[in-house]
């Protein structure tokens, strides 16, 4: 079984603390659950626990997998929970020609994905690559950089690429071997909770075909039919790549079946409890018992 939480917002929606929480939710009702992020990026600036993370590891390693991880109670690594992650770094006004350029490279994470690692999944057996954008480098405090070159001390198979390599991975050309890495996992776990990128409406091919879709907004969360969501990115994928359409798109075809209040937590690493994810737990059980 397949869930597919989704964002209405292009930040912050709340998705990684919804997923990990529900996650937590289905492991104490006795489902053998996993999280996954197909594709990932943090912002190095904003959460420098992940560089920690990353050289503790001696892979890069994304803020959102890392919470995915642990809430999955780390029953597998966490480069096949999340097959591909990069590190996003601060740009300087300076490096480029004009606030023109700057603006644009805010916008156009292949331009500030410093160092990103795809992982294979190949059988039971993981190979890491270690992507090195050296454009994306030129663009960052020597700090940052001298930073990112103590990782790079600790990690291997690594290959140095431009903005326009980055790009085509992030926009189709590494999700046939994400999703590699999601079948495998389909076929060892019961339930397979994927965490999608921002407001994308389903984040690789394989995605597609989930059983029931969680678009999260802050303040609630909408339960969409599986069915229903898929049926509806077949209408509106002319071009073969759901990750090109946004979560609003599909919702406007599809409405949802219900809803449930998130309220604000005080520790959000503590998540949404069982009675708050209550009717959605419940749900997931009517499906899985009606098969």
């Amino acid at each position: 079984m397949k869930i597919l939480v989704t964002g209405l917002l292009e930040e912050n929606s709340g998705k990684t603390i919804f997923a990990s929480s529900l996650i937590n939710a289905l492991i104490s009702q006795g489902y053998d659950t996993l999280g996954f992020k197909p594709m990932g990026a943090t912002e190095l600036w904003s959460h420098p626990e992940a560089l920690i993370e990353s050289k503790k590891n001696k892979i890069v390693v994304t803020s959102d997998s890392i919470m995915l991880y642990k809430f999955s109670r780390e029953k597998e690594p966490i480069n096949i929970i999340n097959p591909f992650g990069g590190l996003l770094l601060p740009v300087l006004p300076e490096k480029l020609r004009n606030f023109n350029s700057f603006n644009n490279a805010l916008y156009m994470p292949n331009m500030r994905l410093g160092i990103s690692r795809l992982t294979l999944c190949p059988g039971n057996s993981l190979y890491n690559t270690h992507l090195i954008n050296v454009n994306a480098m030129e663009r960052t405090s020597k700090s940052v950089e001298y930073e990112l070159l103590d990782l790079v001390s600790v990690i291997d198979n690594i290959v140095k690429v431009d903005d326009e390599y980055i790009l085509n991975l992030i926009t189709g050309g590494a999700l046939g071997e994400v999703d590699k890495c999601l079948k495998y996992l389909e076929n060892r776990h019961e339930i397979i909770v994927i965490e999608s990128n921002s407001n994308i409406a389903s984040p690789t091919v394989l995605s597609v075909n989930s059983d029931i879709v969680i678009v999260v907004t802050p303040g609630e969360a909408m339960v969409v039919d599986g069915n229903r969501y898929r049926k509806a990115i077949e209408l509106l994928n002319l071009n073969g790549k759901p990750w090109a359409i946004k979560t609003q798109e599909v919702l406007q075809l599809t409405n949802y079946l219900f809803s449930i209040e998130l309220p604000i937590l005080e520790d959000q690493f503590s998540g949404y409890n069982n009675e708050m994810l209550n009717y959605i737990l419940e749900h997931i059980k009517d499906i899985k018992s009606n098969r």
